[in-house]
């Protein structure tokens, strides 16, 4: 199963390669998820992970999601045409009842963000707009695996944004992406310049004391 299997030929919109998945044997695998994307399983792949990173989790739990983006992203930078994951990781597996609960509540947004979408603005997405984007994508996922206030969910969704974006072939929803880019780099300065204030007005009351 691909993008372009349908009965009538139709290329399968990512919605609807999501909902295919939830149908199936007890487990669902990553290897079967790459191979149900086809040739935009690298774009496809950093969507699903990035979906997944915005939903609760335990503390730390989201960054468990940094180091497969950042392998994935890599490949897109280097414009490699196929996805390449580790065997074990490919072999990973999750329960499907699980999987199908999960994109029933993403269903609904994705598929309005879809709806907003078209191929735009080519230049974008794109050979040299390709490998900006991975190199973009490397650098949103390790924000995200950082143990900063809120500095997980701003990297995620500025993921979705441009892999959503890379897979549409849609360069305004890129421009986007890039826009969630500067904010979350804006971000992260913001809260590191607060931090380092803190500790040294911190240090200073410490050394009051003495």
């Amino acid at each position: 199963m691909t993008l372009i299997e349908t009965a009538t030929g139709r290329e399968r919109t990512f919605s609807e390669v999501l909902e295919a998945l939830s149908v199936g044997p007890e487990r669902l695998s990553i290897a079967e998820v790459a191979e149900a994307f086809g040739e935009r399983g690298i774009g496809a792949m950093i969507l699903i992970l990035s979906l997944m990173a915005i939903l609760p989790w335990p503390p730390g739990g989201k960054a468990v999601f940094g180091a497969p983006i950042i392998l994935l992203a890599c490949e897109l930078a280097v414009r490699r045409k196929t996805l390449w994951l580790p065997g074990w990781m490919l072999r990973a597996s999750m329960n499907r009842a699980t999987y199908a609960k999960a994109v029933r509540r993403a269903l609904k947004p994705v598929r309005f963000v879809e709806n907003l979408t078209r191929p735009r603005l080519a230049v974008l997405t794109a050979s040299l707009g390709e490998v900006a984007i991975g190199v973009a994508c490397v650098l949103l996922a390790i924000m995200m695996a950082l143990p900063i206030p809120f500095g997980d969910m701003l990297p995620a969704t500025t993921l979705i944004l441009l892999s959503l974006g890379l897979m549409q072939r849609d360069g305004a929803m890129v421009i986007a992406g890039w826009i969630g880019l500067v904010v979350c780099g804006v971000y992260m300065v913001l809260v590191s310049s607060a931090v380092v204030h803190l500790g040294h007005l911190a240090w200073n009351w410490i050394a009051s004391l003495f």
